[in-house]
């Protein structure tokens, strides 16, 4: 098992770090201790919560009165939030979300830093949750590892050795934005023909308003598995995964998000099409496939395991490197 256990005695100031998640429909919140137990766990809306004017302001309410609620009189060591979207290289500033349009360019760790007084670390949501099943899964790090999550957009979060893929900009990762040939529609990120565009939970809610409206959608999948469009929807999400696993012959590919944790959704036929998709015969005959387990909590204790790396690494107390553990 990969070890994200705290390297350093940080003494007992609460013995726990705040951890948010911040998805495109939910946002989640949790007190993360050093074994990893998460306390407090609650679930927001994050679109009424944040698609606002002034959505700096909105989040700093949110966590004081959180803290208010679980910690009176004492409060985390760090802070580390996930967010749906592009995150600078430093891990400073929300760059841009596709499915919030208040989150754009937004100095989100300075600000929680001046609010908490305490060291903040932001990245990428699906970053979080790739961080949480390399521990939860027992994935080696060596190679290559990367993870698709099906959740409102078509995340991805890619490790190489054991460390997050950030890149030149910071937006590493960003499957659900190839472009698709003959795609039209036009994507939350402002590109027409994005994959996510057909390849995502706001796609699939889309979907089954239009071609199945008389049936609850928690029970599409299950009962129109066989449609046409569904299948057309399952081959769409293994092309992405397919094109990525073509250029990286990772050593695992991790299947996520709430669409594939969704009743009924067909994942042994989402595995074929990408086996079908992958170049023969590799690494097409020898894709290792695994399944989030983490649900609603996988974010939250990502996020915990990036804050106290981050505070492992504390040196001197308070200043790190937010982008440690990262390849640029």
């Amino acid at each position: 098992m990969v070890d994200h256990t705290p390297r350093v005695a940080l003494g007992d100031a609460g013995d726990h770090v705040l951890a948010v998640d911040i998805g495109g429909t939910n946002l989640r919140l949790g007190l993360v201790r050093r074994d990893l137990a998460v306390d407090g766990f609650e679930i927001v809306g994050s679109q009424d919560m944040l698609q606002v004017a002034d959505p700096l302001h909105a989040l700093g309410r949110l966590v004081g009165e959180y803290l208010a609620r679980h910690t009176p009189g004492r409060g985390p060591l760090a802070v580390a939030m996930g967010f749906p979207g592009t995150v600078d290289r430093a891990r400073r500033t929300v760059l841009s979300t596709s499915n919030i349009e208040s989150l754009q360019n937004v100095p989100i760790a300075d600000y929680l830093e001046s609010v908490l007084g305490v060291p903040a670390v932001i990245d990428r949501d699906v970053n979080n949750v790739l961080r949480y099943d390399l521990w939860d899964l027992d994935v080696p790090t060596a190679g290559i590892v990367v993870g698709c999550y099906v959740g409102t957009g078509l995340g991805n979060g890619i490790s190489i050795e054991g460390r997050i893929l950030v890149g030149r900009h910071g937006v590493a990762g960003e499957l659900g934005h190839l472009p698709g040939l003959g795609l039209t529609g036009r994507c939350g990120c402002g590109n027409i023909g994005c994959i996510e565009t057909v390849a995502s939970g706001r796609y699939f809610g889309e979907m089954a308003a239009a071609y199945f409206p008389d049936t609850p959608m928690h029970h599409v999948l299950s009962e129109h598995v066989d449609h046409p469009k569904v299948r057309e929807f399952i081959r769409h999400i293994a092309t992405a995964i397919a094109s990525e696993v073509n250029i990286l012959d990772p050593e695992a590919v991790i299947l996520g998000g709430g669409v594939v944790a969704a009743p009924g959704f067909p994942i042994e036929a989402l595995e074929a099409e990408v086996r079908q998709l992958a170049r023969k015969p590799l690494p097409a005959n020898d894709i290792r496939f695994l399944h989030s387990t983490g649900g609603q909590l996988a974010g939250v204790i990502g996020a915990g395991i990036s804050a106290w790396d981050a505070l492992a690494l504390q040196d001197p107390p308070h200043l790190f490197d937010t982008t440690a553990g990262s390849i640029r």
